[in-house]
């Protein structure tokens, strides 16, 4: 297959409309070859690769040359020495990848987020996690990349080992074009999950010894936990398991999203929101229907379906109560429901110089989706949302349905949560998703932020394969300032 070339400026717009992206050249190479050769013909212009624009995040940003590599989705199931690992193509998507680890070998991927459309290469490049293990990132041993060798040839290295692969292993982008990636895999196995009503983060924690693949959900206005108790087992697939998942797709993943749309994008109502999920959205929970069914259909949701927008705020294990609560009394402040925040909460906030942001926020906006709670076992990298010492980290997940000339309230929102969870609790923000924290801030968050900052330097010391937005966040540490568009 020819590659295509883009005649004129494109314009391409990520999942959510936030990010628009307006490349001056548009590829979809066919193979690694047609990678190298654009690369020659477009020496010293940025360059940078998109997957499905599945990400919220300004990371996806590209303004010069984009690569689509969605031809580059090969997939090849590898047994050796009682390993499984799988070499995969940087464009192939995590659903298609899971069906050839089942079709070639029986097996599947080791962690796996919610949503299968990005592809493998956006995915480990801004840390994608599930829940109850570590993210995609940390079971990565190997990428190929194609970028520029010192004389200035493209070329293709092989990452394997030490600060390098650490830092690739959720690189933003920054250390070259990825071709494929090389990650560990497993036999493929059932889980088994049913629901259950808890009224306390507390009990909701509780039920994680024996369910560490659960994930649970903050409802808001109701303010109790539902909690999906999932492990493990050695049990075959239920027989109803077709019927929970017919279930599920009607009820949860279309059902509930229609309501939710009907309320905050037509009858625009904060009184039905709140009623809503007081008393008839909880309705739809079938609690303690214990299904076993495979992994790989059991740990994804299908929320994608309809378009939303998403911040993602990682905290450590031992802060994780005090902001459950601190979102309660911030939520309830944003719907102008609550006049101030709690002795506790309060004086903090005023430390960290936010009261009058928060003041500002009152009666801006007011939550419509189930907050939901992923524990997110460390990882063995550089700058993944949770890299780094030996505490679980707890991913907070906040969604919006507004629609895209709506979402002002929510923009305020995501900007005092980020900016209040980042000083108070440490949270770092999802890579791929809405990030308010200036790029100072960011840093801060990472103790290894400078290796990862050398890394890219190394790697890419004309920064070609950045971004306006990744510039900002690895110019004081890399020194020079690379290339600003089109020579």
């Amino acid at each position: 297959m020819a590659r295509k070339r883009s005649q004129g400026r494109l314009r391409r717009t990520n999942f959510g409309k936030n990010v628009s992206l307006r490349p001056v050249h548009g590829y979809t190479p066919a193979d690694e070859g047609e990678v190298l050769r654009i690369l020659e013909d477009h020496r010293g212009r940025r360059v940078r690769a998109v997957g499905s624009l599945h990400s919220w995040s300004e990371a996806v940003a590209a303004d010069d040359v984009l690569l689509d590599l969605r031809h580059l989705d090969g997939v090849t199931l590898r047994r050796e020495g009682g390993q499984i690992t799988a070499v995969v193509g940087a464009g192939c998507r995590i659903k298609r990848l899971l069906r050839e680890l089942e079709g070639q070998g029986g097996c599947t991927l080791c962690s796996q987020g919610l949503i299968t459309d990005q592809t493998i290469a956006g995915a480990i490049s801004t840390g994608t996690h599930g829940s109850g293990r570590h993210s995609m990132s940390h079971y990565v041993q190997s990428l190929r990349v194609a970028r520029y060798a010192a004389d200035g040839g493209a070329v293709i290295d092989e990452i394997s080992a030490g600060d390098e692969l650490r830092a690739a292993r959720c690189g933003l982008g920054s250390l070259g074009i990825v071709l494929d990636v090389t990650i560990r895999c497993r036999e493929a196995y059932q889980v088994e999950e049913h629901f259950v009503e808890c009224a306390s983060l507390e009990e909701a924690l509780d039920g994680e010894a024996d369910h560490p693949l659960q994930q649970f959900y903050l409802i808001p206005w109701r303010f109790t936990y539902f909690v999906q108790r999932r492990r493990e087992v050695s049990r075959g697939r239920s027989k109803l398991a077709p019927v929970y998942r017919a279930y599920w797709f009607v009820t949860m993943d279309v059902g509930l999203h229609l309501l939710v749309l009907l309320i905050v994008r037509v009858l625009r109502s904060p009184r039905l929101v709140r009623g809503a999920f007081r008393g008839f959205v909880t309705r739809l929970v079938a609690r303690g229907w214990k299904v076993v069914d495979r992994s790989s259909a059991m740990l994804v949701m299908k929320h994608a379906l309809f378009r939303h927008i998403e911040i993602e705020v990682f905290v450590p294990r031992r802060h994780l109560p005090v902001m459950m609560e601190f979102v309660r009394q911030v939520l309830e402040v944003a719907a102008d429901r609550r006049e101030s925040l709690s002795e506790e909460h309060g004086p903090a906030v005023a430390a960290a110089g936010m009261t009058g942001e928060l003041e500002a926020l009152r009666g801006r906006y007011c939550h419509h989706y189930p907050i939901c709670v992923r524990r997110v076992v460390p990882d063995d990298t550089l700058i993944s949302a949770s890299s780094g010492g030996d505490e679980d980290w707890y991913a907070v997940s906040f969604i919006s349905y507004a629609s895209p000339a709506a979402r002002d309230g929510f923009f305020a929102f995501a900007g005092f949560m980020g900016r209040s969870s980042a000083r108070r609790f440490g949270g770092r923000p999802h890579w791929g998703k809405v990030c308010r924290l200036e790029p100072e801030e960011l840093r801060a968050l990472y103790p290894e932020f400078s290796t990862f900052s050398e890394v890219c330097r190394r790697a890419d010391p004309d920064g070609v394969f950045r971004n306006e937005w990744t510039d900002l966040l690895l110019n004081e540490q890399v020194g020079d300032s690379p290339p600003t568009g089109p020579r």
